[in-house]
């Protein structure tokens, strides 16, 4: 079974910008990509290529795709989109931060009771909205349960999920073999009900610290599945009420008619026991393989009814002597990890820390400190990021911890995005280790769609990871000049700009009324933005009269009236200036001036 793999900086349909490899699994890969659209990140989850190849079950995929997406319960995964790409075939999902079950599971075995039924809970509820869909989970385990960083529980993972009336073909069956109920491992159809037996399973997991059948091959475990009654689970750990006894005695029924129908009856159960917190626990190492989903043969089961009600005397007293062996076995290894040589401890919360008060915090633990460096964009320089073994982990006596140091944000050079198309440019950026941050689309002459400024490109240094806003080109402002302000103000519209004020200005190229120029009120102009208009008031270039032979006053008249400036140059009183006449002007007549330019009219006598 081969999985497709996907090149970080891949752009599905147009939308969804890959950016890193999240997990691998049996059936598909998941990856974190970027949402181009809505610009959020989502969860990609690209079927393996020996699934995807399958018309019949990529048929059936989109199908059930669409059903799990019109799912909407605060304890499930959503379902934001489907879609093909060549021969991917994908479904985009919620991206939940935090951690599975599983993880919980590897580093601390046991889980309280309290809270392995408040996880139960919160399981229950939303496989209770599919159930109340019809909809069949069919892969029940704790690699599938999610824990957001923000406390969220949530189920995820509807991928071999089928509607209540898709029957399993018995040729073959697919799911989890750790948490297969005996009808699939023999098989039957799977229900409701083979769900309720997965999480069945996974409480005696939460609360043991093991599933109840372990083998070295798959076969194996389904036998076991198959021709075992699941044990109670205060045989692994005594200090279990018996309230939880009965409820995965009850969820784990061999017969599916005897188990709860639905997860809607087992919540209800649930809510029924009371739980005893246990103050010790004796842990129980899991031999167990890894929790993939498998594809494997249906088995036969060894009789009709393999299971009675209550075990017989000869059955119940070899089972009574290997409980008590494995008691004693357990309270031994309770003393060498408890208090014995093999003591541990759990390390403290560090994070955000000194190094003077995290030193203060483990030097009860008598522990070799090993301090290393490490850049962090979240956390100060000086304070702890982090430590191996994490917070929550378990290290021994006189044994080592790593404390990581903060140096701050790495700081790096933002790589050159001017004139790329946006999809290259993002992908340039989280290629260089940033994020894309806020795009604006700017009025530039830089072509259509292309990148006209960043952040960072100034060449100045800034800290890996930041986000980095992008001004996208919208094209040029169209060009006004010459055209009537009606025309102006109607192609300046079109494109989203509006006009504020008109001035005007003398031109002597451009008619009298239409637009010389365009002036705008700010750089980086967006759709909406206003533009200010320069107006022609036609020319201002004036021709110097022949005034020579006219009477003084009526020359001086007619130069003013061209809005020139007149000097009169003379040595006649002005009340001769109505009857005598002028002999010349300065600058002569035919002289081109501007408005404003100052004749002198000579009248010498």
């Amino acid at each position: 079974m081969n999985n497709i793999t996907i090149q970080v900086g891949t752009e599905l349909s147009g939308r969804y910008l890959v950016q890193r490899l999240l997990a691998h699994g049996g059936m598909a890969s998941v990856y974190e990509a970027l949402d181009i659209q809505l610009h959020r990140q989502v969860a990609i989850k690209v079927l393996a290529s020996h699934l995807s190849g399958d018309q019949s079950f990529r048929e059936k995929f989109v199908t059930e795709a669409r059903v799990a997406a019109a799912l909407n319960h605060p304890n499930l995964v959503n379902i934001y989109d489907q879609g093909q790409q060549g021969d991917l075939t994908y479904l985009v999902l919620e991206l939940v931060t935090g951690t599975t079950l599983r993880h919980v599971l590897d580093d601390f075995k046991i889980i309280d009771a309290e809270r392995a039924v408040e996880l139960m809970e919160a399981v229950l509820e939303g496989l209770g909205a599919a159930h109340a869909a019809g909809i069949i989970h069919r892969d029940i385990k704790p690699e599938n349960i999610l824990l957001s960083n923000e406390g969220r529980i949530k189920l995820s993972d509807f991928g071999l999920a089928r509607n209540v009336d898709t029957r399993t073909e018995a040729s073959e069956l697919l799911g989890t073999v750790g948490y297969m109920a005996p009808e699939l491992v023999t098989g039957g159809a799977a229900t409701k009900a083979s769900d309720v037996y997965a999480c069945g399973i996974m409480l005696y997991e939460m609360l043991t610290g093991t599933r109840p059948f372990v083998g070295e091959q798959s076969m194996q475990v389904a036998y076991q599945h198959a021709n075992s009654r699941v044990p109670v689970p205060s045989l692994a750990n005594p200090e279990l009420s018996p309230g939880l006894d009965r409820l995965v005695l009850m969820a784990t029924e061999p017969k599916a008619a005897n188990r709860p129908a639905d997860a809607q009856e087992l919540l209800l159960a649930l809510r029924q026991f009371e739980t005893l917190s246990p103050d010790n626990r004796t842990t129980v190492l899991n031999p167990v393989s890894a929790g993939a989903t498998e594809v494997i043969s249906p088995l036969e089961s060894s009789d009709d009814e393999p299971f009675a009600s209550v075990p017989s005397r000869r059955k119940l007293a070899p089972f009574l002597i290997w409980s008590v062996i494995a008691i004693l076995v357990g309270s031994l290894g309770g003393w060498w990890f408890g208090a014995g040589p093999g003591a541990l401890s759990p390390v403290p919360q560090l994070s955000n820390r000194t190094m003077a008060q995290a030193q203060a915090a483990l030097s009860p633990l008598d522990l070799k400190i090993v301090v290393a460096h490490e850049n962090s964009l979240t956390i100060d320089a000086g304070f702890i990021t982090r430590t191996d073994p994490a917070a929550g982990g378990f290290v021994g006596r006189n044994g080592a911890i790593t404390i990581y140091l903060s140096d701050g944000p790495k700081l790096v050079t933002v790589p050159m995005l001017k004139d790329k198309n946006l999809a290259d440019a993002t992908s340039t950026l989280v290629g260089a280790g940033f994020v894309l941050g806020d795009v604006k689309s700017v009025f530039s002459s830089t072509a259509l769609g292309n990148i006209v400024d960043h952040t960072g490109s100034d060449g100045i240094n800034i800290a890996e990871g930041s986000k980095i806003d992008l001004k996208v080109s919208l094209g040029a402002i169209p060009s006004v000049a010459g055209l009537s302000q009606e025309a102006a103000k109607a192609a300046l519209n079109l494109v989203g700009l509006e006009v504020g004020t008109i001035s005007e200005s003398f031109s002597d190229t451009v008619p009298k009324g239409n637009v010389i120029d365009l002036i705008p009120n700010q750089l980086g102009l967006e759709k909406g933005s206003t533009v200010d208009l320069n107006v022609s008031k036609g020319t201002n270039k004036v021709t110097v009269p022949n005034m020579v032979g006219q009477r003084i006053l009526y020359a001086q008249d007619q130069l003013k009236a061209l809005g020139l400036k007149v000097l009169v140059d003379t040595n006649l009183n002005t009340n001769q200036w109505g009857t005598k006449n002028v002999k010349s002007t300065n600058p002569s007549a035919g002289t081109v001036l501007r408005r404003g330019d100052t004749v002198t009219i000579i009248a010498r006598y």
